[in-house]
């Protein structure tokens, strides 16, 4: 009993979140995606659910989170794409079509696992419901995995980080990316991992107190100068600060760009803009600046890079820009 209270507790907030969210048509879809994933899964759809919720924070499009309220659904052979297509429409089908559950598989199938990872990264060059749907089922994957395998999950973590992570950075996906990296780090060194996680753990809320203040800051600065653009803002994955530590030679305390934010406009020259006010706004520290805009590196990469002094009384540490246009 009171695990089915529970549930319509869950449910109502999950109907809440749609209606606050998104306009009639959308929210529509979700509905009609949550009514029916209820009428098929007697016993609850969790995975689905996390899912969704996961890319509810990530703002991502009413599509997107059908889908991961539906695949499940395919996975447990309890509808199908015909099915999908006829009461949910093409674009969801398409999305979900070929799409295989990420989490862990036998070894021996590896091969239809890699026609996967092929079909996601073809998925891309169109509307990549398909990719964030993958990556967004195998972190949650990956943050389950002390159930799995032990040899499957280092292998699918290790995949992950060569494949997926990339992925998820081209995408802006930056906090399922940092998760990815985490949960990726967490499978493959353990120990490692709950060492450096307790190092952190103090200046954490620093860093999430001056990003949280920081991205205020920066969306006014846009407004008040008439430029459109979005901020998008992180702070730096375990598995980052232990890469740039082992990279550079530096001590946690020493990494510049522990906290980074990023800002997405839609031209060149609004880069350049920016840039400038951000060097107006903030004292830029020298040597800090790279221009992989003139200069792209040479994976095509292409973004502004500055590290600036930030606002007094936030943080004693630099803080990292990468301003872009959309891809």
């Amino acid at each position: 009993m009171g695990r089915d209270t529970l549930g319509l507790a869950d449910d109502s907030l999950f109907i809440e979140k749609i209606k606050h969210t998104f306009q009639a048509a959308d929210a529509d879809l979700l509905t009609r995606a949550h009514a029916y994933t209820q009428e098929k899964l007697c016993d609850g759809n969790s995975t689905g659910y996390k899912a969704a919720n996961l890319l509810f924070d990530q703002d991502a499009d009413a599509a997107i989170i059908a889908g991961a309220l539906l695949a499940p659904l395919l996975w447990k052979n309890l509808t199908d794409i015909g099915q999908v297509r006829e009461l949910f429409g093409p674009d969801l089908a398409t999305a979900l079509e070929d799409l295989r559950d990420s989490f862990f598989i036998p070894i021996d199938d590896q091969p239809r696992e890699d026609e996967n990872i092929h079909a996601l990264l073809t998925s891309i060059d169109g509307i990549p419901r398909k990719a964030i749907l993958y990556i967004t089922f195998r972190l949650l994957a990956l943050e389950w995995a002390t159930d799995a395998c032990e040899t499957t999950a280092q292998q699918k973590a290790q995949e992950t980080l060569d494949l997926l992570v990339p992925i998820a950075n081209r995408l802006s996906l930056g906090d399922l990316r940092r998760r990815l990296e985490d949960a990726c780090f967490h499978v493959l060194d353990p120990q490692d991992y709950e060492k450096l996680r307790e190092k952190v753990s103090p200046i954490q809320l620093e860093d999430d107190k001056c990003l949280e203040i920081l991205l205020a800051g920066v969306k006014r600065l846009l407004v008040n100068s008439g430029i459109q653009g979005r901020v998008q803002g992180r702070t730096k994955s375990l598995h980052g600060i232990r890469r740039k530590m082992a990279r550079t030679g530096k001590t946690l305390e020493e990494i510049m760009d522990r906290v980074g934010l990023r800002v997405i406009v839609t031209s060149v020259p609004e880069c350049y803009t920016v840039l400038g006010l951000l060097h107006a706004h903030f004292k830029p520290i020298p040597g800090t600046f790279d221009d992989y805009i003139g200069l792209p590196k040479d994976n095509g990469y292409q973004s502004l890079h500055t590290c600036v002094y930030p606002v007094r009384e936030i943080s004693h540490k630099p803080i990292e820009f990468q301003v872009r246009t959309e891809l």
